[in-house]
């Protein structure tokens, strides 16, 4: 996914971002298939199978669905649409999460999850292929207001040379660098809250703290998009930016100072404890996860967010979207191992997750302080063109304009 993600968003732009979604939908249904497989038959092949068209199909999914989100709604509701959009993508968790609570509400032991849970899932994939074929292409999108998407480019389907292209120029700018750190560390600690659920907790107090996290979160990612969109908190796009990250920030650190607390207290214990929904320090445990969950789901809000404050073309921002998934995929890789490896405990990969964190925080703030104020007459492709190349006398899109003025043999001055 770290390769296929920025090919996925140059795809995107060549054949439509619908098609990319569509094509996201399809290798989902073998993986969990090939997940039940295993889970009952022990079978090996059809695993590995379903990996590979899982990570195809999750990186088309998430750089169209992402470049959709962001692209698709008028600026001055975008946080909001943000907010559905992630909390939408947890609707599919709290179902899932809930059938596993019911299949598992009698497994007050550690283990695995029943083998039933993956039918759910497969039938819940199913119907994304349906609904994906609704969404309508960019160049056919009409919004409520009457507006249409913007595009940097007059072409409805750009070529792959220039799309590779276009992908240079959106990786070089200085607020892409700026961020790549937060892309990287944004959801670098789920290995770790992955691996403190898995450690602590029996199955059904695990599924449980799931369910209720992704609630959490839920309201969360919604809450804050409709705040970023707000005018009446934050007066300038800059000031939002800014102080929606430092507000941000400022979750994280009890965030962190809980979690610290919870590892310190849970691996001193022994026998190592497993956690069931009646023990008297299942409530404490599970704050702490779930408080990882809201400072986690605010911030990926924010990131995709601030992609739509410095470019509000379509295609653009399938390029942006792109290279966020692409170094979130890296983040998520590099922590994985960290995570997997049995030389490392619990609490040297919390420890490295905060120092990551920490470490995107001067970069972050950098890159919110170069927030602009929204432009009216960029986002008119027509004032565009002549921004972009003042020595053009009209527009592309205005020919018969232009035949009109031959006829009547006017001859505009250059301009400067």
């Amino acid at each position: 996914m770290i390769v296929t993600c920025p090919l996925f968003a140059i795809a995107g732009n060549r054949f439509s971002l619908k098609w990319v979604l569509v094509a996201g939908t399809i290798g989902y249904v073998p993986y969990f298939a090939a997940l039940y497989c295993n889970s009952v038959y022990g079978t090996q092949w059809f695993l590995l199978l379903g990996s590979v068209t899982c990570g195809f199909s999750a990186a088309a999914l998430w750089v169209s669905e992402a470049a959709i989100a962001v692209g698709y709604p008028e600026p001055e509701n975008r946080g909001t649409y943000i907010g559905i959009w992630m909390a939408l993508n947890k609707l599919g968790s709290v179902i899932g999460n809930a059938v596993q609570l019911a299949l598992n509400i009698d497994a007050s032991s550690k283990g695995s999850i029943s083998p039933k849970t993956y039918l759910v899932l497969i039938g819940l994939s199913c119907g994304g292929l349906p609904l994906a074929l609704t969404v309508a292409p960019a160049h056919k999108l009409i919004r409520k207001d009457g507006t249409k998407p913007t595009f940097s480019s007059d072409e409805n389907r750009i070529s792959l040379k220039e799309g590779l292209k276009g992908f240079w120029r959106a990786t070089k700018q200085k607020y892409m660098l700026l961020l790549i750190p937060i892309f990287m560390t944004v959801r670098w600690s789920q290995t770790y809250q992955g691996n403190y659920l898995t450690e602590y907790f029996s199955v059904r107090g695990r599924t449980l703290a799931g369910f209720v996290q992704t609630l959490v979160g839920i309201v969360a990612t919604v809450l804050w998009g409709w705040l970023l969109d707000s005018n009446k908190i934050f007066r300038t796009r800059r000031g939002t930016a800014l102080a929606g990250w430092l507000t941000m920030v400022a979750v994280f650190i009890p965030q962190w100072v809980l979690n610290f607390v919870m590892q310190t207290d849970l691996q001193k214990q022994s026998p190592t404890p497993s956690l069931d929904i009646y023990d008297p320090g299942y409530g404490k445990a599970i704050a702490a996860y779930c408080l990882f969950g809201v400072g986690s789901q605010a911030s990926v809000v924010w990131t995709y967010w601030i992609l739509g404050t410095y470019d509000i073309h379509v295609d653009v921002l399938a390029y942006t979207t792109g290279i966020l998934r692409s170094f979130e995929s890296l983040g998520f890789a590099i922590a994985f191992g960290i995570g997997a490896s049995s030389n490392v405990s619990l609490m040297a990969n919390l420890i490295v997750a905060f120092v990551v964190f920490w470490l995107s925080v001067p970069f972050t703030t950098y890159a919110s302080c170069l927030v602009r104020e929204p432009n009216p007459a960029s986002a008119d492709p027509i004032n565009k063109d002549i921004q972009d190349d003042p020595e053009r006398d009209l527009p592309p899109k205005l020919p018969q304009i232009q035949e009109h003025a031959d006829d009547l043999d006017y001859h505009p001055e250059s301009r400067a």
